[in-house]
């Protein structure tokens, strides 16, 4: 009798286990939420890179999209870097473009009008323990600058009020 329980017993553990494994690898995308601590009307960007994961000191690309609570115009920046989430600087050179110079924008772009644009951006070779992805959409000059758009991708740091404040 004790036979037919043990045998049970271990039917049964390999059914659970069998069905606790994952039949496939799911490949987890990287998520690029708003960006902490700005005004409400700051909106977050849906971000896609690829390859993704990026891959040190190599070419990405950045399909970038959202749609704005307030107007583009021209001198309007789109900026898209690295991070040094202790330093509180940017790795490396980051990508700024004027957004209305930008093949295939038209300017302005009216508030509540989807934007759209792809851009190539080599990730750097040398990554410090705790950095952020951060793509964000700028109008004004420093030191009145004014945030339209943000989001970030965090590496090695849960705490998301880690990414820099550039607007304040």
């Amino acid at each position: 009798m004790n036979r037919i329980f043990i045998l049970a017993f271990v039917l049964f553990a390999t059914l659970f286990a069998v069905n606790a494994a994952p039949l496939e690898l799911v490949k987890r995308e990287t998520k690029f939420p708003l960006c902490p601590g700005l005004p409400p009307d700051v909106v977050g960007l849906d971000v896609k890179m690829t390859p993704d994961p990026f891959v040190p000191g190599q070419e990405e690309t950045f399909d970038i999209k959202g749609t704005l609570k307030k107007d583009v115009v021209a001198g309007d920046l789109l900026g898209l870097g690295f991070v040094d989430l202790v330093a509180k600087a940017p790795i490396g050179d980051p990508l700024v473009v004027d957004i209305c110079t930008i093949p295939g924008v038209t300017c302005p772009i009216k508030a509540g009008t989807e934007f759209s644009t792809t851009q190539k951006y080599t990730a750097p070779k040398d990554l410090p323990q705790s950095y952020a992805i951060l793509v964000a959409m700028e109008h004004g000059n420093p030191p009145n600058v004014e945030a339209l758009a943000c989001s970030a991708a965090i590496f090695g740091s849960s705490d998301s009020s880690a990414v820099p404040d550039f607007w304040s």
